[in-house]
């Protein structure tokens, strides 16, 4: 499977550099993008600044995954997109099924994918369904392992997370090697039950946990939702007494690469960070 220390190209939605909350952020970006000398386009026909979550999933260089992209948090919302037409405007063709998936709640991990078990409660299907289980690794080619996530708050709520993304637990390192959010600082036995299917599946997982005086709780998850395009990463920063210690992790998990901070207030209050609002492919 494709994997991002492979990806040499990132698109963004033209929403980033558009909407008044963002542009500061977006103008920053691509500064950044810039400097790395790292490609990067502007997707058009989508409606809102979160690409990673309708946008194909790519397993090979010519294989795009499309999925039914109705995640249970837009479906009384007219903003979600379809990425149909913004597929054909950069020339991606792909496979198509009728699952309910999220691009986000894919991670990529050597030859296996990681997923939250939301997966199953968006398809109508109980918890731990073998068929449906054996129906996400026919699709994906390739063996799918759960972790757990439940729902917390509603909404409306700024702490709450209704979302189930895996790419807001895990980053996959390399080898058998991943790099696992401070979710314990959220929910310690789920982030302890997270690890344990984790490692019964052979991955050694480091947990970025924080050690300062006053956690900022609100912002500090988001360090784990880094992109990563080739041998550079950007990682968020908030001006907390997190930044070094977060920045420290990564550099260990990633030491071939060269790591960037960029200010992610503005979308990690929205929900998301850097891994949400980009797409990375090779092509």
């Amino acid at each position: 499977m494709i994997q991002d220390k492979e990806t040499n190209i990132v698109y963004l939605s033209e929403n980033l550099s558009k909407w008044k909350d963002y542009k500061d952020f977006s103008e920053n970006l691509e500064d950044l993008l810039k400097k790395l000398e790292i490609s990067y386009e502007w997707i058009s026909d989508t409606k809102d600044i979160w690409a990673r979550d309708y946008m194909p999933i790519q397993l090979e260089e010519n294989d795009f995954l499309k999925y039914k992209y109705e995640p249970d948090y837009l479906r009384k919302s007219k903003s979600k997109t379809d990425c149909t037409e913004a597929c054909s405007k950069i020339g991606i063709k792909y496979r198509e099924t009728d699952l309910i998936i999220d691009g986000g709640n894919v991670v990529l991990c050597g030859d296996k994918v990681v997923m939250t078990g939301k997966v199953f409660t968006e398809n109508n299907k109980e918890k731990g369904d073998k068929s449906f289980l054996k129906e996400l690794k026919d699709l994906f080619k390739h063996e799918v392992i759960i972790i757990p996530w439940h729902a917390t708050g509603k909404p409306d709520d700024k702490d709450a997370d209704f979302y189930g993304h895996s790419d807001g637990f895990i980053k996959y390192c390399g080898d058998n090697r991943i790099l696992m959010s401070n979710h314990r600082d959220y929910d310690e036995d789920e982030a302890i039950q997270i690890r344990q299917e984790l490692e019964k599946n052979h991955f050694e997982v480091t947990e970025m946990l924080f050690n300062v005086d006053y956690p900022q709780y609100d912002l500090n998850w988001a360090y784990i939702n880094f992109l990563q395009v080739g041998n550079n990463i950007i990682i968020p920063k908030f001006g907390i007494a997190e930044d070094e210690q977060a920045k420290r992790y990564v550099q260990n998990a990633f030491p071939y690469c060269r790591l960037r901070q960029i200010d992610c207030r503005a979308i990690a209050k929205k929900g998301g960070a850097l891994h949400c609002v980009s797409w990375n492919i090779k092509k």
